[in-house]
């Protein structure tokens, strides 16, 4: 048989069917044949087969042999044999008389203290660091362990480095104990050929980090030089302790250039000023941006939580008193609730500014905030298993000067978990779509528009930019000529306020605890980052009340909303 590297599942049943089919087709007696046949198309039956085959073999490769062996063993003497009373015990009289066969034609000698200890609950691979009595040997082996496919690798992090038992492993990949015991044996075998070889250079396990970033993002964006895996891991470790870069070489598992290099990519950033690592006195480095371990933002997020519930049933309360329809807008809104997406974000800022407002002047008055043109927040995400669901509302805008016909425009659109993102702050965003949607504003006749430009006008009504009224275009996203939310807002901050202030102290403990002291200045995007979830609370929540109705599909007028100076 063939070796693989998949699970048993994936060989084993192919030639089961293969072997069973064609006993099937030679036998004359085909009932009993039949009986065994239909036995090795279980899977739990299989699976025992494979399970008994490799806890008596030295490697995958034999399981394999011998499990063929069994098989065609069996189906043979089903033939010759005209009764059988109990076909399961007459398959595992085969195995075991099988089995017995193979150890004969085996040397009894082989690597059988080995095979055992690969299947105990004890380290397989300590005994083999005992031998070499070198510490330096385990370093070796965890750098090994880079280099291995992945089905193999992520066992032996779980059971070496996360000290996970071997049931726990099968039940977080959805895999059979045997699987992961015969992972761990092969993997074992070719970490010990990969230490006798050579050292490698790799991390072990890398660190991703999602990047979250506010302000003026052009030429300013530190985010942009960290993408690489190994960019993140070393920024990772310098997150709050400073580190050299022979330290840094020694923890990565990086030659001493390649780290040096990275470095001074990382401390240039984009415009060769702001970066995502600082040079301390001692001439070591630290992070120069917040990074925080997904695991502390979520539980952070939880503060959050049950008030922007609380606060968005107020809200429900409140929007019945206003005449929301009424707001001074360029063109007539279909309904209240394309008003109300982007009113709920500007509930959702006013929220967190309240939250900042009390943590600055009740724990923090004593820090200088930092001003940047941008600034940047990393998320750190080391457990590929975590089951990540951090939903929230972004905002993205664009300014544009002498377009249409107006001295200024500002167009900004809300996306998340049920919006989709029309465009990034760093887009051309006034053509097609948009440039039309100015155009429209009091009207555009069709019969103004240029077979092109029809075109053009279909992509921007299938988007939600612009309607059609009788023979005219109008714009169906919100046009105002001014920003009318604040007033529609004024009698809602005091209630805004009284679900924020209980929030300051907490959450001033978790920025105490997280965010690194030489960077207590940007201590406002740790707020900005964990209260993220708030906008995704109110909007469920109003969803919930009846008060917000969601959009038929993501990518649609809803939350997009065009303010012009004329």
């Amino acid at each position: 048989m063939k070796r693989q590297d998949k699970a048993f599942q994936a060989f084993l049943p192919r030639q089961v069917r293969q072997i069973s089919n064609y006993f099937t087709i030679k036998s004359k007696e085909v009932t009993r044949v039949n009986e065994i046949t239909t036995m090795l198309h279980d899977k739990a039956f299989l699976q025992n087969l494979y399970g008994f085959a490799y806890k008596r073999t030295n490697s995958a490769h034999e399981a394999e042999d011998l499990c063929q062996d069994i098989v065609v063993t069996a189906l043979a003497a089903a033939q010759r044999n005209s009764h059988i009373s109990n076909p399961h015990a007459f398959f595992w009289t085969i195995a075991r008389r099988v089995y017995a066969d193979f150890l004969q034609k085996r040397n009894s000698n082989a690597h059988t203290g080995l095979i055992e200890g690969a299947h105990t609950e004890s380290n397989p691979i300590d005994s083999f660091i005992d031998d070499e009595n070198d510490s330096y040997q385990l370093r070796r082996i965890f750098m090994e362990i880079s280099f291995l496919a992945k089905i193999y690798r992520d066992v032996c992090i779980m059971y070496y480095l996360d000290e996970l038992k071997i049931p726990a492993i099968a039940q977080n990949l959805g895999i059979s104990e045997n699987t992961v015991k015969q992972r761990l044996y092969s993997a074992r075998e070719t970490i010990k050929k990969g230490v006798q070889k050579m050292e490698t250079n790799q991390l072990l396990k890398p660190t991703s980090i999602q990047f979250i970033g506010t302000g003026n993002p052009y030429g300013n964006d530190p985010r942009t030089v960290a993408q690489r895996s190994f960019s993140q891991s070393l920024l990772y470790l310098c997150r709050d302790t400073e580190r050299s870069v022979k330290e840094l070489s020694t923890l990565l598992g990086m030659p001493m250039p390649y780290v040096e290099e990275e470095v001074e990519i990382q401390l240039a950033g984009e415009n060769g000023h702001y970066g995502n690592l600082r040079k301390t006195d001692s001439g070591k480095y630290i992070a120069n941006v917040i990074i925080v371990n997904i695991e502390d933002v979520l539980s952070t997020n939880d503060l959050y939580r049950e008030r922007a519930r609380a606060l968005a049933r107020k809200f429900c309360e409140y929007v019945k008193t206003i005449n929301l329809l009424g707001l001074p807008f360029l063109n007539q809104p279909e309904s209240e609730s394309l008003i109300l997406w982007p009113l709920l974000h500007r509930v959702s800022n006013c929220f967190t500014d309240a939250v900042k407002s009390a943590i600055a002047k009740n724990h923090l008055a004593d820090i200088t905030p930092t001003k940047r043109e941008f600034y940047s927040f990393g998320m750190a995400v080391r457990d590929v298993l975590l089951d990540l669901d951090y939903a929230f509302y972004g905002c993205d805008g664009s300014d544009n000067h002498a377009i249409g016909g107006y001295k200024r425009i500002f167009m900004s659109n809300l996306y998340g978990r049920r919006l989709e993102k029309h465009f990034s702050c760093n887009d051309n965003v006034f053509q097609d779509g948009p440039l039309l949607t100015i155009r429209a504003i009091g009207g555009l006749p069709l019969s103004q528009l240029s077979e092109s430009e029809k075109e053009t006008a279909a992509r921007a009504m299938e988007e939600g930019y612009i309607t059609k009224k009788g023979d005219s275009l109008h714009p169906r996203i919100l046009v105002s000529e001014k920003d009318v939310y604040w007033a529609a807002l004024e009698n809602f901050q005091a209630e805004i306020d009284a679900h924020a202030a209980p929030l300051a102290a907490e959450i001033h403990k978790k920025i105490k605890k997280h965010v690194p002291k030489h960077l207590l200045g940007e201590w406002e995007m740790f707020v900005i980052v964990t209260s993220n979830i708030v906008a995704d609370e109110l909007i469920e929540e109003c969803i919930r009340q009846g008060s917000l109705i969601p959009p038929e599909k993501p990518l649609s007028a809803a939350g997009v909303i065009m303010i012009v100076d004329k």
